[in-house]
């Protein structure tokens, strides 16, 4: 059942005022549990909600996906014919975060970092080096270990040799590795970030003045392009007025306020394009963006965009189709939209169920490429396109000879028309659109807030019990034991949380090897099972004299041979490759989370119980410290993603291969499978330091703080017990009526 705004907002209201009236009666548990639950408030709700029903609004579309997926050839597409507007940034996860949209001159804001943003690159950049160095060392003791039991002398390894290998296999487009590049960069200019004030504003009279003056900015070679977080970009172009298009970095950035004004911007989008190359089609974290749009931003038009598909219509497609190219690109179409109804199938989500029933019209085939080379009427000089031209012409000769034919085709091929359609149909779907994305927005607000409605009355019963029970003699003199013997408490403490911290820091590298092993375990077997044998007979010449006399004569000499050669399912391979990526990026930080997690059970009850010892009695009450040491412990529990590269193009394979194919596939798989081997032991790396770091923390100085001041405020609320339960009771029956 739907709720109106009116409503929504003024139960929204009524509850933060009711909170914040009753203020004192809460402990500390209840407002993490708000604050862990993440609804917005009712300014925050009612700036929203304005936002999206402002008359005359513009109509906020995202394009989105991974790095390097072909984003900035989709606007083009959208905007611009296909010209190149904005300068090419120097790597993919150095781009800004751009916003492009009308204005009655050339104009673009530039947006810097803060030093806080600085200061947390360079952490990350540190972190960096501390891999590439273990790596090296890694790799040397292994050089010199073969070089002892080789029989010939090992030719010499160089440190540089040695680092490019580390910089390969920890990837150069992660946050780490991104992270060291802007720092690096930033370093060469000589610049410091306080000279660069938050912001600048640039005008000009023309689009070439603003790209020219845009180039230091934005542009691979920009003395102030590392600085750069953000970039708002007006043009006075008809195909903008009334939209404005939103072009992300990346969701997995190296900058965290960047990575948070990305998920802002998100949740403004009416509509998306989510951009995923068609050799590797739709990742999980392509699926992961595109439910967090529909279910949490309440993003209701969805549009998937298979990217760069001019690389997949050779081999395969081409035999399939005969070399005819419509039906080649028809073909392409029925095996990505197959693809994207597996991918979405068993989703327990509205907007992407109704998205995946209507595929064959939200899903878009297209290559930048191919718009690139229908600008230049395929006479570019970029290799690149020079290549796959070639390709295109060798492979569809029929289609991409003659002039016409082949501007036809590659108009086709870059769906330029199918992109600009969409962009039109969302147009015109505006007012629908905004409607339900504010409805859909206050329906999960209003379901959280019951939510945390619920999770309140339940704290007020222990908070209610808790004054009903306590005695304020009892309570004083337990307060004053618990000062006098703080010091005590803490040295008792801080030494069980060493010990514990100890023996978390031994068992849980063990724990996340084995589930590295077990991930290599999978990729094996289902390996073998995708490998198997076929045998084919052939006509074959047989041996002698007489054998050649007889195929002269036209009378025998043949005879039928069987040959046997290799098979392979790789989509088998495939699958087990992707769920060892997602072990890798996920499971591993799962399973060292749910260690922590245990670690931090087992940390509130040594702590009690060496709290109590030391105090001499049991005057500290077990739940009140186990509230405080859940707090505590918590707030260190901060462990990074796993960065993990995309599975290799020559792995995205489904059709069955055989003969030396096979050999080729295999020995991909396992390379690729090594990489995320190493990328695992180097999260186990991580995890270690960062139990070291949690273990130089005083945790016992933290803890007896919190508690004393939790104990004091149960002091004064049993002080007014009369006027405490009263304000209870009156707070519960608010939320109930609420």
């Amino acid at each position: 059942m739907s709720v109106n705004v009116k409503k929504y907002l003024s139960s929204l209201e009524t509850f933060e005022k009711m909170m914040s009236r009753y203020d004192d009666i809460l402990d500390a548990s209840i407002k993490n549990q708000i604050r862990k639950e993440g609804f917005c408030s009712k300014t925050e709700a009612h700036d929203h909600l304005t936002s999206l029903q402002k008359e005359g609004r513009t109509l906020k579309i995202g394009v989105i996906g991974r790095v390097k997926a072909g984003k900035s050839s989709l606007i083009n597409a959208l905007l611009f014919d296909g010209k190149e507007v904005l300068p090419k940034a120097a790597t993919p996860m150095t781009a800004a975060l751009t916003s492009i949209g009308y204005a009655e001159k050339f104009r673009a804001e530039v947006h810097f970092f803060s030093p806080d943003d600085v200061a947390q690159l360079k952490k990350k950049a540190h972190e960096y080096e501390r891999q590439v160095a273990r790596l090296i060392t890694e790799f040397k003791e292994e050089h010199d270990k073969r070089a002892k039991e080789a029989k010939r002398p090992l030719p010499p390894v160089t440190d540089e040799i040695l680092r490019k290998r580390a910089v390969r296999d920890i990837g150069q487009d992660g946050p780490l590795a991104s992270a060291a590049d802007l720092c690096e960069r930033m370093k060469r200019t000589g610049l410091d970030v306080t000279e660069l004030g938050e912001s600048r504003v640039l005008e000009t009279t023309s689009q070439e003045a603003l790209n020219k003056e845009l180039n230091e900015y934005v542009g691979a070679g920009g003395r102030l392009m590392p600085f750069t977080r953000e970039l708002t970009l007006g043009l006075p172009i008809e195909t903008l007025k009334g939209i404005e298009v939103i072009d992300t970095p990346g969701v997995n950035d190296p900058v965290k306020s960047r990575e948070q004004r990305t998920y802002e911007r998100l949740k403004d989008c009416n509509a998306a394009f989510i951009v995923s190359p068609a050799g590797q089609f739709l990742s999980q974290q392509d699926f992961e963006l595109a439910d967090r749009l529909s279910s949490r931003e309440g993003t209701q038009e969805i549009y998937i965009v298979a990217s760069q598909a001019d690389t997949q219509l050779h081999s395969n497609v081409r035999k399939e189709s005969n070399g005819v190219f419509p039906e080649a690109l028809s073909k392409l179409q029925q095996v990505l939209v197959k693809q994207a109804q597996t991918a979405l199938a068993g989703v327990e989500n509205d907007v992407l169920t109704r998205i995946r029933s209507e595929l064959s019209n939200r899903l878009i085939v297209t290559s930048g490429i191919c718009e690139t080379l229908l600008l230049e009427q395929g006479n570019s000089a970029d290799s690149t396109a020079s290549h796959t031209l070639s390709l295109l012409k060798n492979n569809y000769q029929d289609y991409f000879t003659h002039q016409d034919d082949l501007m036809s085709n590659l108009r086709l091929l870059s769906a330029r028309d199918k992109l600009q359609q969409a962009v039109d149909t969302v147009r015109s779907k505006k007012e629908q659109i905004i409607s339900q994305q504010a409805q859909s927005f206050i329906d999960a607000q209003w379901s959280t807030l019951q939510k945390v409605k619920e999770q309140v009355l339940i704290a007020l019963d222990r908070r209610r019990s808790e004054v009903e029970q306590g005695d304020l003699a009892i309570i004083e003199a337990d307060l004053g034991r618990l000062k006098a013997a703080s010091a005590n408490g803490i040295a008792a403490a801080n030494n069980e949380f060493l010990n514990q911290a100890e023996e978390v820091r031994l068992k849980l590298p063990v724990e996340l090897e084995r589930v590295i092993q077990r991930a290599i375990d999978a990729v094996d077997e289902k390996s073998e099972t995708a490998s198997g044998e076929e045998s084919e007979t052939y006509r074959a010449e047989t041996d002698g004299i007489f054998s050649g006399v007889a195929r002269f004569l036209g009378a025998g000499g043949y005879e039928q041979r069987t040959r046997t050669f290799a098979t392979l399912k790789p989509l088998t391979v495939r699958r087990a490759l992707e769920g060892f990526g997602r072990l890798t990026r996920n499971g591993m930080k799962d399973c060292a989370t749910g260690s922590l997690l245990r670690w931090r059970a087992n940390l509130i009850s040594g702590l009690s119980r060496q709290l109590r010892e030391a105090m001499g009695d049991d005057s500290v009450d077990i739940n009140r410290l186990q509230g405080v040491c859940r707090s505590v412990v918590t707030k260190m529990i901060d462990l990074p993603s796993v960065d993990i590269p995309e599975l290799p193009a020559e792995l995205a394979k489904s059709k069955k291969l055989t003969g030396s194919a096979v050999g080729d596939y295999l020995e991909a798989a396992q390379a690729y499978a090594s990489v995320l081997e190493k990328q695992g032991y180097g999260f186990i790396e991580t995890v270690k330091h960062t139990v070291d770091a949690i273990k130089a923390k005083n945790i016992g100085e933290e803890l007896l703080s919190d508690l004393i001041d939790e104990m004091e405020r149960l002091q004064r609320l049993v002080e007014n017990k009369s006027l405490t339960l009263e304000k209870i009771q009156r707070m519960q029956a608010e939320i109930r009526e609420l």
